[in-house]
């Protein structure tokens, strides 16, 4: 057992912080759209045209169904593909100076960075669908449905800031070097 004077640290690229970040926020998700869902009508309004009004339907079930698949699915996927492709594929890794960043020096140091990375934009895809999936809520709790175009905007406003953040952050860990 450790001693108690001795601290712990947790270094911002090592994958375990983000992977339990991103599997703790997904667990939370699909508890609240699994739970939240009962609250939708039989008929759920999930496409909106120009003027916010409902033009698009699904079943309750398969609503959810699609949500819980299109969360688990996507954030999945993207976090697989930015955190282990750029280890199988090197070649295909876009990097300011790839070659600088992935030689034998720099190599496991910049994948597990990566790997973690992706599993951040992960939690801000499944943030994002967490986002979607309220304003169906909000939209379907209106009659007639009608999309929450405030609450909707601040949403994407919301996650295109974080995706900036986040393409940010990538850039400054990979800077060019001469």
């Amino acid at each position: 057992m450790r001693g108690t004077s001795e601290k712990m640290s947790v270094r911002r690229e090592d994958g375990a912080g983000a992977l339990v970040s991103l599997i703790c926020l997904t667990v939370f998700a699909v508890v609240f759209i699994i739970y939240t869902t009962r609250y939708l009508p039989d008929s759920v309004a999930t496409h909106f045209a120009g003027d916010n009004q409902a033009n698009g339907w699904m079943s309750r079930n398969g609503y959810l169904l699609f949500m819980l698949a299109f969360l688990i699915g996507i954030s999945a996927l993207v976090s697989f593909a930015v955190g282990t492709l750029p280890r199988k594929f090197p070649h295909w890794t876009n990097l300011p100076n790839r070659d600088y960043w992935l030689a034998s020096a720099r190599r496991e140091e910049s994948l597990r960075y990566l790997s973690a990375h992706g599993k951040r934009l992960g939690c801000l895809i499944v943030m994002m669908m967490l986002g979607m999936h309220y304003v169906i809520l909000k939209a379907n709790h209106m009659r007639p449905p009608a999309l929450p175009v405030s609450t909707f905007s601040a949403i994407l406003f919301g996650f295109a800031l974080a995706l900036v953040w986040w393409i940010v952050r990538l850039y400054r860990r990979f800077p060019k070097k001469n």
